[in-house]
């Protein structure tokens, strides 16, 4: 098992996995390049008309998308559907389907199987971390028949541990997942990258590639949920992974 901070190339004003593009996945993070693709910010219609260019612009019909509500649930995806599922996972093993997370702050965590072609993302936010959403999915696609031995998965993009500063009482739950809490200055942060790497390991993944990209500090290129303007506002980033058709 391998953990690397690998610097994730942007192209076309897209931030891509190096690791998961070398074995023939499209897998990456958006920028403020392609407009929020969710959250309450901007105009519903006009993020759904981003997400569309996204997939078009990648080779994909649409984006496959899920209801977020920070828990651990995961659903298999066949095709988009109305409403969307309300779930912090999801895979699929269809060639032609582009999976989107939304991430303002929460970390994408995108999956693939080398070996099967099935493709899998989680939405780890705190909550979802301390409820292990990225077990979970590596768990539903290894019983659908995902090979562990096979499988890569990437830490997106997400707030770091340089800026997520966290009070004691949200130190005290999350102290059970392990050593991720760092303290500086007289502040605790959390790690969520290393937290959720160690999950991914603890499952056996083999190789886990880490973005080191923190969605605060990183530049005017990415927006924050904790780095909102002074009217409060703030824009959706969307972490994706598919397989083409062959």
């Amino acid at each position: 098992m391998s953990v690397a901070s690998v610097t994730w190339v942007e192209r076309d004003g897209l931030l891509r996995s190096p690791m998961l593009g070398s074995r023939g996945f499209v897998a990456g993070f958006t920028t403020r390049a392609q407009g929020s693709m969710a959250g309450s910010a901007y105009p519903l219609d006009e993020q759904s008309r981003n997400r569309a260019s996204l997939a078009r612009s990648l080779g994909f019909p649409g984006v496959i998308r899920i209801k977020q509500v920070h828990r651990n649930a995961v659903v298999r995806v066949e095709r988009p559907s109305e409403p969307w599922p309300e779930a912090d996972g999801m895979w699929t093993d269809r060639p032609g389907l582009l999976l989107g997370i939304a991430a303002a702050d929460c970390v994408p965590v995108l999956i693939a199987d080398t070996r099967t072609g099935m493709v899998g993302a989680a939405h780890a936010g705190w909550q979802g971390t301390l409820a292990r959403v990225a077990e979970r999915l590596v768990a539903s696609m290894t019983a659908a028949g995902a090979d562990a031995d096979g499988l890569i998965a990437a830490i997106g993009p997400s707030i770091g541990p340089c800026c997520y500063a966290i009070d004691d009482a949200r130190a005290q739950l999350l102290a059970p997942l392990g050593d991720h809490l760092r303290e500086r200055d007289g502040r605790v942060f959390f790690d969520l990258w290393s937290a959720n790497a160690a999950q991914l390991a603890s499952l056996g993944v083999p190789e886990i590639e880490v973005a080191g990209i923190c969605t605060k500090s990183g530049g005017a290129d990415l927006w924050s949920y904790r780095a909102r303007d002074a009217q409060g506002r703030y824009g959706t980033q969307l972490g994706f992974i598919g397989r083409e058709r062959g």
